[in-house]
């Protein structure tokens, strides 16, 4: 199903006239999850809405993107470290063994689960979107080995997160009954019947108009939004007065779309801080920060203030 020669930032080329070819499923599919004929419709256009369009093309459904901004991305695309992957292709090159249980004990059944089908999930995804040559084994801060996946070159996060949006950008010109994606499309509503959300209620380019099929809600995370009524405000307030490295993008919009028709929630005070930010000549104050990669302690860094003194270990 996939085109062909997804390209990537290290060598960037006119875009390939894409081939389609079989590629046999991950595992059993489910027959309920994936009529031909079903629109799926995935709110969010940053990795995970990306990769839930991914398999849910590759599992027979028709998809529709709606991301509220004027380009696909999201916060995903400036990731700088990589990703955690416990018992990954490059750890067994190497000789690591790594059964992750380390982190899976960290957040419950829902954190072992993560931990067990993660790894193969994100090689699924390197390797359709063709980015599998670009990748290496890092150790990073916090992680007991070398079991993050990063870049060679580029940050991680451009590297995928591109990679994808080009993939899928192929498949919308030349399938676009497969798959539509829509920018400057921001979800406003959850429709809902009998207990069972039914559709969207989006603002396209200022138009109010409704789209009904299953929803998957990903939209990335809440800490970049320091409004009194936001998510930060009502439920980690202790952490208003910090910088973040999140732009106002990462606003919590499917929390709180999920939350106006009564879902439940679960740790949103959990919010992580990390003493790597840069701060700009002349910025001192502002409140948005660019993040520095936690790949630059883990290949040994020693991190200094202003004095020349180090401040951490």
């Amino acid at each position: 199903f996939w085109p062909s020669g997804a390209r990537t930032l290290e060598a960037p080329r006119p875009p390939p006239q894409p081939t389609w070819i079989a590629r046999a499923p991950r595992g059993a599919r489910p027959a309920a999850m994936a009529p031909t004929n079903a629109r799926v419709i995935v709110v969010g256009g940053g990795l995970a809405g990306l990769s839930a369009a991914c398999e849910l093309l590759e599992r027979g459904c028709n998809v529709t993107i709606l991301e509220k901004e004027e380009n696909l991305g999201g916060n995903s695309s400036k990731a700088t470290t990589g990703i955690a992957a416990p018992g990954n292709s490059l750890q067994a090159a190497a000789g690591i063994t790594d059964d992750g249980s380390d982190l899976a004990s960290l957040d419950g059944p829902e954190g072992s689960a993560l931990v067990k089908v993660g790894p193969q999930d994100m090689q699924w995804l390197t390797k359709i979107l063709g980015v599998d040559s670009e990748l290496v084994l890092r150790l990073t801060p916090g992680h007991k080995t070398a079991r993050t996946v990063g870049t060679k070159t580029h940050f991680p996060g451009a590297v995928i997160t591109y990679a994808a949006i080009h993939v899928l950008q192929q498949v919308s010109n030349l399938k676009p009954d497969r798959l539509e994606i829509v920018a400057n499309a921001k979800v406003t509503k959850l429709l809902t019947s009998a207990n069972k959300v039914t559709g969207v209620e989006v603002m396209v380019n200022g138009a109010v108009t409704t789209m009904f099929g299953p929803v998957i809600l990903a939209t990335g995370g809440f800490a970049g939004d320091y409004g009194p009524g936001s998510i930060l405000a009502t439920m980690a307030k202790t952490y208003m007065g910090y910088p973040t490295t999140n732009d106002e993008r990462a606003s919590g919009d499917g929390v709180k779309l999920g939350k106006d028709i009564g879902a439940g929630t679960a740790n949103l005070d959990s919010v992580q801080l990390t003493p790597t930010a840069a701060v700009m000549q002349g910025q001192a104050d502002a409140q948005f920060k660019v993040v520095v990669s936690d790949a630059i302690s883990g290949a040994g860094a020693k991190l200094i203030d202003a004095n020349g003194k180090r401040f951490c270990e």
